[in-house]
């Protein structure tokens, strides 16, 4: 059960990096990016809680990506699906609980 978590982890991570640096045209993230942000989010939201992991997440991709980056995130067609899947991870990790990402997804543009 583990490693299949694992492996699903893993995939999601590969899809979402490949997606994001295609439609940038550069290879702005990494799997292990993702893993340390991850780790990152769940530290935030224990030490400080869910307002400071809130902020965070939202100023995250404005320390990731220039303004012009994020604008063609926002148009590419997988931008909302690939964000879903990451809140689910984080639900999945324990970093935020199921009604929380429900409450995100519905600010999802």
């Amino acid at each position: 059960m583990e490693v299949d978590r694992l492996n699903g982890k893993r995939r999601l991570f590969k899809e979402v990096v490949q997606a994001v640096n295609q439609t940038l045209g550069r290879k702005a993230v990494t799997e292990e990016r993702i893993n340390q942000l991850v780790k990152e989010t769940k530290r935030i939201r224990q030490a400080r809680g869910t307002m400071a992991l809130l902020q965070y997440l939202t100023h995250m991709k404005e320390q990731l990506f220039t303004p012009a980056e994020l604008e063609r995130l926002k148009k590419s067609p997988k931008q909302r699906e690939f964000s879903f899947r990451m809140l689910d991870l984080l639900v999945h990790e324990h970093v935020i609980t199921p009604r929380e990402a429900q409450m995100l997804k519905r600010m999802v543009p």
